[in-house]
């Protein structure tokens, strides 16, 4: 390796490094609680209420809108969207391929430990009024987004 300190990434490059840090941090972390006997779903919760005053700005917006932000989200750990619909009151998105079943293995961790990641949503949409919910089907993960009617 050359001594250089002119070194450069390409964005595929950082944006590949940064997903899987990402995975790893949140995959980890729920390892790390769940071999000390606390419950993953606590701090999913008390995640999801700090990040949600983040989310402000989507307040008022179209339904479609805020579900694909979430989506994004999602898709920033190294899920892949595979649908996303909606208008200003309903949305719905497919979503596969998060988390890796060896990073699972690895972490002796189960596909349904992953998808606690996607209850993040649940205190964020009800910051914004959206009622959310969530479901496996298969492979894939259906999330849907629905205005509260007031």
């Amino acid at each position: 390796m050359s001594d250089s300190t002119d070194v450069q990434f390409t964005q595929e490059e950082v944006l590949e490094q940064a997903q899987g840090n990402a995975t790893a941090f949140v995959l980890t972390a729920f390892a790390y609680l769940k071999e000390r006997g606390l419950d993953p779903d606590e701090y999913v919760a008390f995640f999801a209420r700090q990040v949600a005053p983040g989310w402000e700005d989507m307040r008022g917006r179209p339904v479609a809108d805020v579900a694909r932000v979430a989506a994004l989200n999602y898709v920033s750990v190294g899920a892949t969207v595979l649908s996303l619909s909606g208008d200003d009151t309903h949305s719905e998105v497919l979503l596969a391929g998060w988390p890796d079943e060896e990073f699972l293995s690895e972490l002796q961790l189960t596909q349904s430990d992953g998808d606690r990641l996607l209850n993040a949503f649940d205190p964020i949409m009800e910051y914004l009024s959206i009622r959310y919910a969530w479901q496996r089907e298969g492979e894939a993960v259906r999330m849907t987004f629905e205005m509260e009617r007031t």
